[in-house]
């Protein structure tokens, strides 16, 4: 029998306090890397796909360097600086052009050169290594001999160009990528293949289920950490300490992404957003009635993770934030309980409405403000080597994925959010040990 998930939390939090020690992560095989290659050759088998690693060395701001996710994806090679990835798939093969070694603050990393690293090779199943300097020459080679096409990855979302109309982009990575390709071999016919990337990474193998189990329960104990932490008084950057100690605390690299630990009007998704350009992250002091949207995820094996809840800096809800918040989770929940593999997306959201709408006549018209459709934003997005990929949808067995509802009733913000592993027949909650209802986030942060 399958056991409604509120029943399970119960039980979660039980068996998160009897573990002890985290095993140790599962690891990406060699073999399986190489066959995530042979299904992208497969679905674009009449020309090259080109898939380039990150070459700009880290910030130094940054806590360490981080691998183009899709390049790192086809290859296991989390620091491979300017390498490309070739899979030919019409010649059957897959091949690496290596430049010569990096250089940082004017010294050559020598044991960074591909060349001489036969052990990173095996690790990525590739056998034929060539210089960068010879790609130019491969590609006109296969473009002469018939093989004109060129498929190329995509971002998710693009971001601006950098420059006024009518310039050559001088902004982001991929634009300038494909600008270079585009001018470079005016005779190839240019095609995306981010739909079939996506699909692939939508689904997870058991090594990498084992890894995103790890960095859940990482991100689980950081945000019990953070909410910990918060208090009337406090900065917005005391609580981001306290996650990102807990994150490194607990095995993690680091956090998969700064912190979001915003109070007040800060926590509003259209303030929330200006702290990718904010100097100071829009750090603020938390206040008695603020709402924190406490928004986080740590970092490891090269995969990453997101969780968060809303928390009142005071400890205790509002009357009015306890009526909106206990029916968010009521949504949520239930949700979470329709989700199985060949679930549509849109299906799980009309759930939820439902739910939160069966209660109208208790609650009246701030249920049936929260059921409509432009009311409650029941966002969900996919979680792997990035920490907020495409959801490809329908649900699949092996989908992990972060439902994200996010509601705005007069000056509060409301948010919560879990790591979510689509099994079998049902969905497993991977970041356990968390409040939901008010009484239980209430009684979390009175320990």
């Amino acid at each position: 029998m399958i056991l409604p998930t509120h029943l399970f939390r119960a039980l979660q939090t039980l068996l998160l306090s009897l573990l002890l020690v985290l095993p140790a992560s599962a690891q990406v095989e060699t073999e399986e890397v190489i066959s995530r290659r042979e299904a992208l050759s497969e679905m674009h088998p009449d020309g090259l796909i080109i898939l380039p690693a990150r070459w700009e060395e880290k910030e130094m701001e940054q806590p360490g360097w981080i691998q183009n996710p899709t390049f790192f994806y086809f290859t296991l090679l989390s620091e491979a600086p300017g390498a490309l990835l070739v899979i030919d798939a019409p010649a059957g093969r897959s091949m690496l052009f290596v430049p010569p070694a990096p250089q940082s603050f004017g010294v050559s990393i020598e044991s960074m050169n591909l060349l001489n690293r036969p052990d990173l090779l095996e690790k990525a199943g590739i056998e034929t290594v060539l210089p960068w300097d010879t790609f130019v020459t491969y590609v006109n080679d296969r473009i002469d001999s018939g093989t004109k096409n060129i498929y190329l990855d995509e971002p998710r979302r693009m971001p601006p160009s950098g420059v006024p109309e009518g310039m050559l982009a001088v902004s982001n990575f991929n634009r300038l990528w494909h600008q270079s390709l585009r001018k470079s071999f005016p005779e190839a016919v240019f095609q995306s293949a981010a739909a079939s990337i996506s699909s692939l990474r939508w689904i997870k193998s058991p090594a990498e289920i084992e890894i995103l189990r790890r960095n859940a329960a990482i991100s689980a104990a950081a945000l019990r950490s953070g909410m910990r932490a918060i208090r009337p008084g406090i900065s917005q950057r005391d609580a981001e300490k306290a996650v990102v100690s807990a994150c490194l605390d607990e095995g993690a690299e680091g956090p998969s992404f700064w912190p979001w630990m915003m109070s007040g009007e800060n926590a509003r998704i259209g303030e929330l957003v200006r702290s990718f350009y904010a100097y100071s992250h829009l750090n603020r002091t938390m206040q008695e009635r603020d709402l924190v949207r406490a928004d986080i995820g740590c970092a490891s094996e090269g995969y990453g993770s997101d969780v968060g809840r809303t928390v009142p800096v005071s400890g205790e809800f509002s009357e009015s934030q306890t009526a909106v918040w206990n029916l968010l989770i009521t949504g949520y929940l239930a949700g979470i309980d329709a989700m199985a593999p060949g679930v549509s997306l849109e299906h799980i959201r009309q759930v939820s409405r439902e739910a939160i709408s069966s209660n109208s006549e208790q609650s009246g018209d701030l249920a049936n403000r929260m059921a409509a459709m432009d009311g409650v934003s029941w966002h969900l997005h996919s979680i792997g080597i990035e920490s907020g990929e495409e959801a490809v949808g329908p649900l699949a067995e092996g989908a992990v994925i972060a439902y994200e509802p996010m509601y705005i009733e007069g000056e509060d913000a409301f948010y919560l959010e879990d790591m979510i592993l689509i099994t079998t027949s049902a969905a497993e909650i991977l970041t356990t040990g968390l409040p939901y209802f008010s009484d239980e986030m209430e009684a979390f942060l009175r320990r």
